[in-house]
C-alpha cells in the first residue's frame, strides 16, 4: 500500500553551550546551519571572557534560524543548556 502523506524529518534544535569559544565557535555554527532538518541553533555564551558572543553573531546566515543568549556570570555548562532548552521555540 503506497503512503498517502509524505514523510518529513523532525525538526532540530542544536544548542551550544560555549565559553571562550571565540576561535572555535564560527564552525560549529556554521555546520549545524548547513544541515536542513536544524531549525533552530541556540548559543548560549557563558560569560566567556573573549568575544565569543560578538563572533557567535558574525557567523549567522541571515536565515533566522540562529538565537545567540549570553549570560553574564558563569554558570557551567548544565545551566548554559538549561537555559538554551528554555528559550528554544
Amino acid at each position: 500500500m503506497p503512503l498517502t502523506t509524505p514523510v518529513t524529518s523532525p525538526a532540530v534544535c542544536v544548542i551550544i553551550a560555549a565559553r571562550n569559544a571565540a576561535r572555535t565557535i564560527p564552525v560549529a555554527i556554521a555546520s549545524a546551519l548547513r544541515e536542513t532538518e536544524v531549525a533552530e541553533v541556540v548559543v548560549v555564551d557563558d560569560a566567556s571572557t573573549d568575544n565569543t558572543r560578538d563572533v557567535a553573531l558574525a557567523a549567522d546566515d541571515g536565515s533566522g534560524r540562529l538565537a545567540v543568549i549570553r549570560l553574564d556570570v558563569n554558570r557551567g555548562p548544565s545551566s548554559a543548556r538549561n537555559i538554551a532548552i528554555q528559550a528554544s521555540r
